[in-house]
């Protein structure tokens, strides 16, 4: 099937991200919301963004709506508002009576699996699937398209073929918990956040030792204040639990305390770090308060990059004997969702002396001194 008439369900930066990036590629959109001022406000930063690409002739081609049965028509609705479970079946059961026999649906999907909650609505299973943009969706190219045992073949297909028109990758998985890429940052900031509890640097040391061994644009603790730490802590706080709360993955205490006070990151002014105009000016200075040892044992940057590597090396083999996902996928989802130049196996196989396991002294344990 072929798919030209879209419905997003929501106006949030999601929502207002992908509708900007189909009408610009010259499908038809209709972009819903239950709010009239903020369906207003982001049609006209879409429209904005028109006229400074030059592509005004195409504002024609979206249209904000507050009536569910403007949706009749849609090849594809893709929802990116972010509401409650309740809220979610209670649209999808108003919106089902106006979707075409051959309508695909597709699902907001990041963190938490969405298949029991399909399984509960009256949604059609095999032309429903889900849909997770990585931030910025304007900028990123990854789109994790989730199936479900019951999503059939053709109408996969038809999604994934969309997002390419849009110059999307799309990676297909089975649904899980946090699916690749929020899977994959859960050990990866995490075992940052161990390594400065345990004194082994400050954030700035340990993202920049990582940056300089990885090559990669940014390091655990400047990814986290970038997704806000809020978002964050409830991220590895639902994938822990929905994983049968492993140790591995508990959340970190430090973090929920910043969450606590407010400081969410970029988006507050200030989370690891402070920032001005979006750019990083300091470190936040009530750190040395939450971490007894901040700081106080110098590291060397490999061993750093390890101590960070080696818990996203086995969650990911983990992850794909779990959902049966090809080696293939899960380096491509994380170059891409992360903006690695390398994905964990190919930095498992290329820098695999700085990863081996080294036995730990004494004198390494600052509670013994």
């Amino acid at each position: 099937m072929e798919i030209n008439a879209i419905g997003i369900l929501g106006s949030n930066t999601t929502g207002a991200g992908a509708a900007e990036l189909f009408v610009k590629n010259g499908f038809q959109v209709r972009l819903y919301d239950d709010f009239k001022d903020s369906l207003n406000i982001a049609l006209a930063k879409i429209y904005w963004s028109l006229k400074l690409a030059g592509k005004e002739e195409l504002a024609g081609n979206i249209e904000g709506i507050q009536d569910l049965s403007k949706f009749s028509g849609a090849d594809i609705v893709i929802e990116a508002a972010s509401k409650s479970i309740d809220e979610r079946r209670l649209q999808f059961t108003k919106l089902r009576k106006f979707l075409d026999q051959n309508c695909v649906v597709a699902a907001r999907c990041s963190v938490q699996p969405f298949g029991e909650f399909i399984n509960e609505s009256e949604l059609p299973k095999e032309r429903t699937l889900g849909f997770h943009f990585i931030k910025p969706v304007r900028t990123n190219p990854l789109v994790e398209v989730v199936r479900t045992d019951h999503t059939k073949d053709e109408f996969l297909e038809a999604a994934a073929g969309l997002l390419r028109k849009i110059g999307k990758t799309p990676v297909i998985i089975k649904d899980n918990p946090g699916q690749i890429v929020e899977r994959l940052a859960r050990p990866f900031i995490l075992s940052a956040l161990r390594l400065m509890e345990s004194g082994k640097g400050s954030p700035h040391e340990i993202d920049s030792a990582f940056k300089e061994v990885s090559g990669a644009p940014a390091g655990p603790f400047e990814m986290a204040d970038f997704a806000g730490l809020d978002s964050d802590y409830a991220a590895s706080d639902a994938i822990y639990n929905a994983l049968g709360r492993p140790e591995r993955l508990l959340p970190s205490q430090v973090q929920q305390r910043l969450v606590q006070y407010g400081q969410l990151g970029r988006k507050s002014t200030i989370g690891f770090y402070i920032y001005e105009e979006g750019r990083i000016v300091g470190e936040n200075p009530i750190l040395p308060n939450l971490v007894k040892y901040l700081g106080l044992k110098k590291t060397f940057k490999e061993d750093i990059f390890a101590e960070l590597m080696r818990p996203v090396v086995a969650e990911a083999k983990l992850l794909a004997s779990e959902i049966m996902a090809s080696e293939y996928d899960i380096e491509t989802a994380v170059k891409l969702g992360f903006g690695w130049p390398k994905g964990p196996f190919a930095y498992s196989r290329d820098m695999a002396h700085m990863l081996e396991k080294k036995k730990v002294s004494e004198f390494d344990k600052l509670d013994t001194f």
